[in-house]
């Protein structure tokens, strides 16, 4: 087994373990196998597929599939809120 630290950002704060003592902004501790990935702690974490859509390690963005090592600080972001995915009017007159 290994430890990390773990912050949540934005809607993902919900998320963070009820046993876990401190406010909500704050990091805290996962224990997780070795070999883990940032997708793998998202699933401990009880997080659903998909909402996390970035990561950094050691303040590095990262993929969700990075192995992560003894000892890392892993913050998790949710997708953001807001903007148009398609078929958005533009305003040429800007």
């Amino acid at each position: 087994m290994m430890r990390v630290e773990v912050r949540l950002y934005g809607s993902l704060r919900r998320y963070r373990p009820s046993e876990v003592a401190g406010l909500p902004h704050l990091p805290f501790a996962v224990a997780l196998p070795l070999g883990a990935s940032v997708d793998d702690l998202g699933r401990q974490l009880g997080l659903p597929e998909g909402l996390v859509n970035a990561a950094a390690v050691n303040d590095e963005a990262v993929e969700n599939s990075t192995i992560l090592q003894e000892g890392d600080r892993v913050s998790l972001f949710p997708p953001s809120a807001g903007g148009c995915l398609r078929d958005c009017p533009v305003d040429e007159s800007r």
